[in-house]
């Protein structure tokens, strides 16, 4: 079954977002490295956002409510709201070295949650002889989607003041594809009645929050020769091997907070923080690729060659965030459900089970 590029990103998170309707990001790649580059970034950054922020949004846990139990294990589920600006580029302000849009009234084309069928074709600024460009591609449409779900596992141990987090998605293999992901992230959320004697005993509390993400994925990928048009005979060589391409993927989020909390009734609390988060991404798709290239010496013709390594897209994110949330603790279990409100905020959901 062939891979597809854009269903080894999105995986991890969910396997069914209509991969069948999915063009190949190949096509990024084989119209040249420098470029290639350029638009895979552009067109993978909200999805890199949305991970970056989204292993923050379900942060919060309660340290006092529950004095019986120090053990919880949890399962949270954050959805992460796509801005809407950001489920369209401009490729005219990527600047690309080799290649313009098609129609010059044509410019945006989606993002990797952008409308399915919003794509655009580029084209090479070098010409044949007839004043015909030498490369022609489709860029690829979005899964027309303005959210997306990132569940994790979270356990949490308590001592005293003191709540030790972590939070996991063992190393698996995402069902229907061979895509492998796994996520660590540890944390630790300090009550400050610790240190502050006054607000012990108290039905509100003040705390800090702080911690850090580890995510990774990695798959095999399948892009062969022939996802470009071109109206000249192609010259050069594209024989491989091609069994050698990977991509692997690696995101680190880290996270500063303080949380309000008040105790509402006998079972239900509220929570109110603001905090602020940051993260880096690196993508980098390894191997052997086939790439058309126009010619340099300006003969009109297209040179195809095989290139190793072809990407290595590295970004740095970051924002502030605020939340508020509500709790509702009983003798085993808990329900949280909180609101950020932010930056690729968004709701959080965390069911918890109270086991020592």
């Amino acid at each position: 079954m062939k891979k597809y590029l854009l269903l080894l990103l999105f995986g991890f998170y969910s396997g069914s977002l209509m991969a069948q309707d999915l063009v190949n990001l190949g096509t990024l790649i084989q119209g040249g490295v420098e470029d290639g580059n350029k638009l895979v970034d552009a067109y993978i950054k909200p999805l890199n956002k949305a991970i970056v922020f989204g292993l923050t949004n379900v942060d919060y846990t309660q340290i006092r409510k529950d004095r019986a139990h120090r053990l919880t294990l949890s399962l949270k589920l954050a959805n992460i709201n796509i801005p809407t600006e950001d489920l369209t580029f401009d490729v005219t302000k990527l600047d690309l070295q080799n290649f313009e849009p098609k129609d010059p009234a044509k410019v945006m084309t989606p993002t990797v949650f952008g409308d399915s069928l919003q794509y655009i074709t580029l084209v090479s600024k070098e010409k044949d002889l007839l004043g015909r460009p030498l490369i022609e591609f489709d860029t690829p449409g979005g899964s027309q989607s303005s959210s997306m779900p990132l569940p994790f596992l979270g356990a949490a141990y308590r001592f005293e003041y003191t709540n030790l987090t972590g939070q996991f998605i063992p190393y698996i293999t995402v069902p229907g594809s061979d895509f492998k992901v796994g996520m660590l992230g540890l944390g630790i959320q300090q009550d400050l009645a610790l240190f502050i004697k006054s607000l012990r005993d108290k039905n509100y509390g003040i705390s800090v929050q702080g911690g850090g993400s580890y995510l990774y994925g990695h798959s095999n990928l399948d892009i062969q020769p022939g996802e470009v048009y071109s109206p000249v005979t192609i010259d050069g060589n594209t024989t491989g091997p091609y069994d050698n391409q990977v991509i692997d993927i690696y995101y680190t989020s880290f996270n500063l907070a303080v949380y309000f909390n008040y105790d509402l009734t006998r079972h239900f609390s509220f929570f109110a923080g603001a905090g602020y988060n940051a993260g880096s991404v690196s993508i980098l798709v390894k191997g052997t690729y086939p790439v058309y290239v126009a010619d340099p010496t300006g003969s009109g013709s297209v040179v195809a060659e095989d290139i190793d390594d072809p990407l290595d897209i590295s970004n740095t994110y970051d924002r502030q965030k605020y939340e508020l949330g509500i709790r509702g603790d009983w003798s085993k279990f808990y329900v949280q459900v909180n609101y950020n409100i932010a930056d690729y905020g968004g709701l959080g959901l965390n069911l918890g089970y109270k086991m020592l």
